[in-house]
């Protein structure tokens, strides 16, 4: 290989050497942040006050089930009585939501490996709920109290 050859490959290959530490580097995220836990059938309730914006939601599972923490932002007009309704209805929670926002999902007695980051939106409702069954037959989370709501 000539030695323009080997200054043509060089030139190359350190403008992407360069551009790939750029992309590297990681941008500090102010974000609150809400510890959800979850016992059999229900969680914990959540700080009041909740602030619209940046927010990182953990998710704790101290139950004997495995439980998720499923949060979507309801569909304007519908309330959480609404939703139960739907639900013992036949429906599904994701029925009476404008955006399904994240999922995480634990194992008895553990928290999962992620986390949410969510932009809450002022004057939104937000509904965290479980969506899990025990077995296929029996009823869903949901429908035996595990939910709560939210207005930023």
């Amino acid at each position: 290989m000539s030695r323009s050859t080997v200054a043509v490959l060089l030139g190359l290959w350190f403008p992407v050497v360069g551009l790939s530490q750029s992309a590297r580097v990681q941008h500090s995220i102010s974000a609150a942040e809400i510890d959800v836990v979850a016992n059999d059938y229900a969680f914990m309730p959540l700080p009041p006050g909740i602030k619209p914006g940046l927010t990182t939601f953990t998710f704790a599972n101290q139950g004997k089930g495995q439980h998720e923490l499923a949060l979507g932002r309801l569909k304007h007009g519908v309330t959480l009585d609404d939703v139960l309704k739907g639900v013992k209805g036949g429906g599904r929670p994701r029925d009476f939501l404008e955006r399904s926002v994240g999922i995480l999902v634990a194992v008895p007695g553990q928290s999962p490996e992620g986390r949410l980051l969510v932009d809450l939106q002022a004057g939104e409702t937000y509904l965290l709920y479980c969506n899990f069954r025990d077995t296929p037959e029996a009823p869903m989370h949901v429908i035996l109290g595990m939910y709560t709501s939210f207005r930023p």
